[in-house]
């Protein structure tokens, strides 16, 4: 009895070995043989394709602050030139374009600076003090990274800014108008990419604002500062609203 179920089995397997291949037209392989050969005889190397998800060009907000070690300089009378240590805070926006190491922004700075107080050597019990001390300019920096968190950068911007120029004395303080004049900042600082969106840096600037005469009867003054800034850089910082 097992040697017959064994003989069905057999037939019944043969059968439906034989209706599939009548059912399904036979694949030819010969045709992949060239291909194969032509990919062993080319001498065109193989090569790994990779992603990544960094985009060419990405808009990016800045927020700056730090100490800016000011002065005040009289051409005209040397002897009543001022410095003094004072806040400066503000916020940029640009775009940055990916380039073989780092990436070139291009931005618009927006800085405003503290209240500035010095005395005045040659007017005894008198103080320089200005206020609205403002800045915008226009940037460009070139980073440089040397690993891929690590990395520094320079440049430069120019444009404008202005403030209101006043003197002190124990009673009273007398501001001049708010006049602007033609800025311009260069220098360069160090680079920390926390990720691929968020990027800490600290610079030193050189920042310069040209000869201001609050009114006709006034000596001329000129603001310079030396800026240390820490910055906290977003990359397309409305990327969740897309989701």
């Amino acid at each position: 009895m097992k040697c017959v179920l064994c003989v069905i089995v057999g037939v019944v397997a043969m059968a439906g070995v034989a209706g599939a291949s009548e059912v399904l037209p036979a694949v030819d392989l010969t045709g992949f043989q060239p291909l194969r050969a032509g990919l062993e005889d080319s001498d065109i190397p193989l090569q790994a394709v990779g992603y990544s998800n960094l985009s060419a060009r990405r808009f990016y907000i800045t927020g700056l602050w730090g100490p800016s070690f000011a002065n005040i300089n009289v051409p005209d009378r040397t002897s009543r030139n001022t410095s003094a240590t004072i806040f400066t805070a503000g916020i940029a926006g640009g775009i940055s374009l990916e380039r073989e190491r780092g990436r070139l922004r291009l931005e618009v700075e927006g800085l405003g600076r503290d209240y500035y107080s010095a005395s005045v050597d040659a007017v005894p019990g008198i103080r320089e003090v200005i206020v609205n001390n403002w800045s915008v300019t226009g940037n460009i920096w070139r980073d440089f990274m040397f690993t891929e968190r690590l990395g520094c950068y320079g440049g430069g911007g120019i444009g404008g800014g202005g403030y209101r120029l006043g003197a002190a004395s124990a009673t009273s303080t007398t501001y001049g108008d708010l006049l602007g004049a033609f800025a311009w900042q260069a220098g360069g600082g160090l680079i920390f990419e926390v990720d691929d969106q968020i990027t800490l840096d600290v610079s030193y600037r050189y920042y310069s604002l040209g000869a201001i005469k609050s009114r006709p009867n006034t000596l001329a003054t000129e603001f310079s500062a030396s800026q240390v800034l820490f910055a906290l850089r977003v990359f397309e910082p409305f990327r969740a609203l897309r989701r």
